[in-house]
């Protein structure tokens, strides 16, 4: 059953996907396809997308990525293939047009910071129904080249579906759109899809929200390279990752 939503932004439809079967509605599909074709043109050779066979055609699955840029949202829904749902921040619904053009690209707003109990229950509905959730594990931009922790709510939503974890790592888009510039500006900028893992965790780990935030981390970090890889660098040195 979907999640009851008191208070939407204006412009936010009442029913939450708007396609209840999961598939891309038609705003989705031309957001994505002028997104595909302006990204290269705008950051040219510069960008690489990587790894994209690993994305499965279905869901369940957790889509987990760190997070850098204002193009990060954009460069993820663009490129990565199938029908995937995001939160995205309760700022960006402000204005209605922007509102329904969201929820059409199945993406629904989440109050930062606060405890969202609607949000909350609609990415669990949407795991629950076999969906693929992005989500942003540090919770928000970090500052600098370098993860944050990630952020506990990942790990709750894992442990209340535990789904497969498809791990995305993004470096370089701090550089590409830096902050006073209206337009991105041609560096390299890559983004790495790592291969589905389902995440082992045993005894108390699998029941702390945190622990399996980490995990999910690492996951991560293990496929940046190592300026980026932040809090979980010694991790990802003790467990061997690829990185770059």
């Amino acid at each position: 059953m979907a999640a009851s939503a008191p208070v939407l932004p204006r412009g936010f439809p009442r029913r939450f996907p708007v396609h209840p079967d999961m598939h891309r509605p038609w705003r989705y599909q031309a957001t994505a396809g002028v997104l595909r074709l302006g990204f290269p043109l705008v950051l040219g050779r510069g960008l690489r997308i990587e790894g994209v066979e690993h994305v499965p055609p279905t869901g369940p699955l957790l889509i987990c990525s760190n997070h850098l840029s204002n193009l990060d949202p954009l460069l993820l829904g663009s490129f990565t293939p199938g029908s995937n749902t995001a939160m995205g921040k309760r700022e960006l619904f402000a204005n209605p047009a922007l509102a329904w053009l969201l929820a059409g690209c199945n993406t629904f707003p989440v109050e930062r910071g606060a405890a969202d109990r609607w949000a909350l229950r609609t990415a669990l509905d949407v795991l629950g129904r076999g969906g693929r959730l992005c989500v942003w594990v540090e919770g928000t931009r970090a500052v600098r080249p370098g993860m944050k922790r990630a952020e506990p709510g990942v790990g709750f939503l894992w442990r209340r579906h535990p789904v497969p974890i498809l791990p995305v790592a993004i470096s370089g888009s701090e550089a590409a759109l830096v902050k006073g510039r209206l337009l991105p500006q041609r560096v390299p900028v890559l983004m790495r899809y790592g291969a589905p893992q389902e995440l082992r965790l045993e005894g108390r780990q699998a029941r702390d929200n945190q622990a399996v935030a980490d995990a999910i981390g690492v996951m991560i970090a293990s496929l940046l390279p190592n300026e980026y890889r932040g809090v979980y660098s010694d991790a990802v040195a003790t467990a061997g990752g690829p990185g770059l």
